[in-house]
């Protein structure tokens, strides 16, 4: 039996009876009080939509994904189920405000939101929902998480690949929802498009615009959304409040995956701004209390960190990828710029891009990637995208931003520190400043 969830972006969501009860249970509906872009709204103040939205709008996606592969491969209605329930869950292990406390449990624990994930579809209510209808939890986390042991890697590329249900849904949606325009793309012509080549998913030549459109879609709600100056602002102080108040509340101490369920947006946003520093009596855990609670009452009043310098890297330089890629030489860096600014190091940040906490930034985009085919002789044969599309060629190049974080008051001096630490980058890295 099919029901149906009214949807702004997809229209009416067909849900079926298995994933009505897996929708229902705890863990997906936990993703209601976890916000998509997590503090965006900060920044584009209709940017409150969540990631329970988003999971049915990918399970949806990968749906019409599976329709179309149905063309020239077999996709059973149990294969056509499995990889809507894996769409459905490929974010249940985001732990509250999404990226920016990945970037805390990634470093305290060494665990991402995807191997969380893995173990909330087999140890909590979701392991045994998933077994009343009939199904593994391995077989969901391999889908989601992992690769299809059978071979098929186009069942496990519709829930994870370049162009994935993930992404097809994620930029319409966070486009609409903040009002940035870029992101709106022809996601019914790529999913018309896609078939199976090999034993992988390929996109039929003829759809080259809306491929190179979505292409453009990332670049550009990268730069106008995901990493706008104030949106990534408000992130650094979110993150850096956790940080101070990890211990105190137990932020990434939890012991068991039922513990982790509990945190979502509201709870540690209260948590914050609930601490006593004198409830504290070692003069540390009390220092980092009052950090948390100040930092705090500056997102309540929207008192955002200044941009003091930025640089837009556009070569690729094993300096810059060393910069970027090393929390430690970043902090370094810090400490350089704080001293001839004669300010405390803690009010300097150097912000790039990061796998962990941005996960659409331009570098992870390799066009090659995307297999391509067209006809010839009435078979298919895939073709170097690059020999198509002159913009792709464009596209390949590689982007960075590094910033330069501080307070208002102290923006001028550490505008001409940075300025004067970063004069060292190679020539290749100061194209774009």
């Amino acid at each position: 039996m099919i029901k149906y969830i009214r949807d702004p972006i997809h229209g009416y969501i067909g849900i079926t009876d298995v994933e009505r009860r897996i929708i229902d249970t705890w863990p997906v509906q936990r993703l209601r009080g976890i916000k998509q872009l997590s503090i965006a709204s900060l920044v584009y103040p209709g940017g409150e939509h969540t990631r329970f939205s988003h999971a049915l709008g990918a399970m949806h996606v990968a749906g019409q994904i599976a329709e179309s592969l149905r063309k020239s491969v077999e996709i059973s209605e149990n294969e056509w189920q499995l990889v809507r329930l894996a769409s459905l869950l490929h974010d249940v292990g985001h732990g509250p405000f999404s990226h920016s406390y990945e970037e805390l449990i990634v470093e305290k624990r060494g665990i991402n939101h995807e191997q969380m994930g893995a173990k909330i579809v087999k140890e909590s209510e979701l392991a045994d929902a998933l077994k009343e209808c009939g199904y593994g939890p391995d077989e969901i986390v391999k889908l989601a998480f992992g690769k299809d042991s059978r071979g098929r890697n186009y069942l496990h590329q519709i829930t994870a690949s370049q162009v994935d249900s993930d992404k097809l849904d994620f930029l319409v949606r966070d486009s609409y929802y903040t009002g940035v325009e870029y992101g709106r793309i022809d996601i019914n012509r790529l999913i018309q498009a896609m078939d199976v080549y090999g034993n992988d998913i390929a996109i039929d030549l003829k759809a080259l615009y809306a491929l190179e459109a979505f292409m453009i879609a990332r670049y550009e709600m990268f730069l106008a959304v995901y990493y706008h100056h104030a949106v990534r602002s408000a992130e650094i102080l979110l993150h850096k409040a956790m940080e101070y108040a990890d211990e105190l509340i137990g932020l990434t101490s939890f012991a068991s995956v039922n513990e982790f369920l509990k945190m979502d947006d509201g709870y540690v946003a209260t948590k914050l701004r609930e601490l006593n520093p004198p409830d504290f009596n070692d003069p540390e855990k009390r220092r980092r209390a009052e950090k948390a609670k100040e930092i705090m009452k500056m997102l309540d009043n929207r008192e955002l960190l200044k941009v003091a310098y930025q640089r837009d890297v556009h070569v690729k330089d094993a300096y810059v990828a060393k910069l970027l890629s090393d929390k430690n030489v970043r902090q370094q860096k810090e400490q350089e710029i704080a001293r001839l600014a004669g300010v405390d190091s803690d009010d300097v940040v150097v912000d790039v891009p990061t796998l962990d906490s941005i996960p659409y930034y331009p570098r992870e985009i390799d066009p090659m990637e995307i297999p391509v085919f067209t006809y010839s002789g009435g078979n298919k044969e895939l073709v170097q995208l690059s020999r198509y599309s002159r913009l792709i060629n464009v596209l390949k190049g590689y982007v960075d931003i590094i910033r330069v974080y501080t307070s208002s008051k102290q923006r001028t001096n550490v505008e001409k520190a940075a300025s004067e630490v970063f004069k060292t980058l190679p020539f290749s890295a100061q194209i774009n400043m």
